[in-house]
């Protein structure tokens, strides 16, 4: 086939998903089971998701053309649904064998927590290594927990020998709250939920890194899921972290996981080629900002 055939193959295939995803959440939203965010554009969205479903960094074919046309207008509803954007690095796509699927990245968490409580205005974390002070109180009057004391040195900073992680919660009245604090027998057993089992480079390398962002998962999804219209929570996809801020990981470890992932209803829209050898993408992992909350009621820490 030529190039321009090609190409023109796969603006077909892209018209028909696309037709098809839309024709499903307006189906969703018009039935009140649906509202998505003012500020959210599914076409805008779904477009961003092309662009990384048609690139071939690696030479083996665009993951559009070698993925079930099925599991792609799954990954891409499941991805609308939940209100998410890969242009913000909220989400990422990874084949296991001809199947495609949407993986919520820590990012896209925070954006769907943040959806789901306007009153929150970020959700940070800290990791606390060996050597560090940290002192905190659980306060029975309130259910609430207090951090008394999280004392770093220069030292101390970017240390490998992680203890543990907290999550702070900032809301839009200047207010604070922890959210979780894990120790890192707990970080280690969510790690060893995935696939990579805290074993990829990400996690040796960046420990810290790695660590903030299982607390902010669970973070979010007790947020989430104990909100008024909460969305199920995906529990793997919360566990098993992105790669890490400066490496890209290949991802390709994960495929048995979710190799026999099931899908949720989508009338075949396509065949898919006999053979689609399996190949991950890799994947450029957002870099998580510290800046601070914009009130003067801050952590004494």
């Amino acid at each position: 086939m030529s190039t321009e055939a090609q190409n023109t193959s796969l603006e077909v295939v892209k018209k028909d998903i696309t037709a098809n995803v839309l024709a499903k959440v307006n189906t969703f939203s018009e039935a009140g089971e649906l509202k998505l965010p003012k500020d959210y554009s599914p076409e805008n969205a779904l477009k961003s998701a092309y662009i990384k479903l048609t690139e071939n960094p690696d030479g083996k074919g665009a993951l559009l053309d070698k993925c079930d046309k099925t599991s792609v207008a799954e990954a891409l509803l499941k991805m609308v649904i939940y209100g998410l954007t890969p242009q913000k690095n909220q989400v990422y796509f990874i084949p296991y064998g001809n199947k495609l699927n949407c993986n919520i990245s820590y990012m896209g968490n925070i954006a769907t927590a943040k959806r789901y409580n306007p009153k929150i205005t970020d959700i940070k974390a800290r990791a606390i290594t060996k050597g560090e002070e940290f002192v905190f109180e659980f306060k029975q009057q309130t259910g609430s927990v207090e951090i008394l004391k999280h004392t770093q040195t220069l030292e101390s900073i970017g240390n490998k020998e992680v203890i543990g992680a907290y999550s702070l919660v900032y809301y839009n009245d200047g207010s604070f709250e922890v959210g979780d604090i894990m120790n890192i027998e707990q970080i280690k057993q969510a790690w060893n939920q995935g696939a990579m089992k805290g074993g990829s480079p990400a996690h040796k390398n960046f420990p810290d890194e790695m660590s903030k962002r299982t607390v902010i998962n669970r973070t979010c999804k007790r947020l989430i899921n104990t909100s008024s219209d909460a969305i199920l929570m995906d529990d793997e996809l919360l566990d098993e972290e992105l790669p890490n801020d400066t490496a890209k990981v290949n991802l390709k470890a994960e495929k048995d996981k979710y190799a026999n992932a099931k899908v949720i209803g989508f009338e075949d829209i396509g065949n898919q080629p006999e053979s689609a050898e399996s190949h991950a993408i890799e994947v450029e992992a957002e870099t998580i900002t510290e800046t601070q909350p914009q009130s003067s009621d801050k952590p004494n820490f």
